[in-house]
């Protein structure tokens, strides 16, 4: 565990050393060059003034707010979409192509073209929605399907009710399926996020 912890500190100071060379590089070359690449001692310098401004953590808390909201929509979007498909085949040959081409389309296209659509204020949630949308989406599908058809079939023999169906078989075989594709969809959603904001 040292040996790893030690790497990563070395990998770090190293990538410091090349941000910092590159900065000062660019500061000999050019009249402006710490506009093109500030060192990590200017930024982070600048990051301690605006940390103690109102502002600073005003702006990050509507982003934080505007992502997460994002991940949000997205989970229960997926999460009734999923159990549509699961219920019905066509359904799920209609999410096909759209999910598939969320999938495959790079975040910054879908940030220009939602540009003309959205004002800046929806735009981060838009993002964060969509980029969480197939994981999740995919993901509960699956558990779903994986769902074991003896509990399903006991519990239509003894009739036991949808909402205690739900709770008592369903969730318990869906929520790892859904935990794995949260935490990796949180991580996409953060970045997608930042880059519309």
């Amino acid at each position: 565990m040292a040996r790893k912890d030690g790497l990563r500190l070395r990998a770090v100071v190293f990538w410091l050393a090349v941000w910092q060379l590159g900065a000062m590089a660019l500061a000999a070359a050019y009249p402006h060059g710490e506009l093109l690449l500030a060192s990590p001692l200017a930024s982070f310098r600048r990051l301690a003034a605006l940390a103690v401004t109102a502002a600073f953590w005003n702006a990050v808390g509507w982003s934080a707010c505007r992502i997460l909201g994002g991940f949000l929509l997205s989970c229960l979007a997926a999460a009734g979409l999923a159990a549509l498909a699961a219920r019905y085949p066509l359904a799920e040959e209609l999410l096909a192509p759209p999910v598939a081409a969320v999938k495959a389309t790079p975040v910054a296209s879908f940030i220009i073209l939602a540009l003309v659509w959205l004002d800046g204020g929806c735009l981060p949630v838009f993002i964060a929605f969509l980029m969480v949308f197939p994981t999740v989406y995919l993901n509960l599908l699956e558990g779903i399907r994986q769902t074991d058809g003896k509990l399903l079939e006991m519990a239509r023999v003894f009739r036991v009710p949808l909402v205690r169906r739900l709770r008592g078989i369903y969730l318990p075989q869906v929520l790892p399926y859904f935990r794995s594709a949260a935490s990796l969809g949180l991580g996409l959603c953060w970045k997608a996020g930042i880059a519309a904001e």
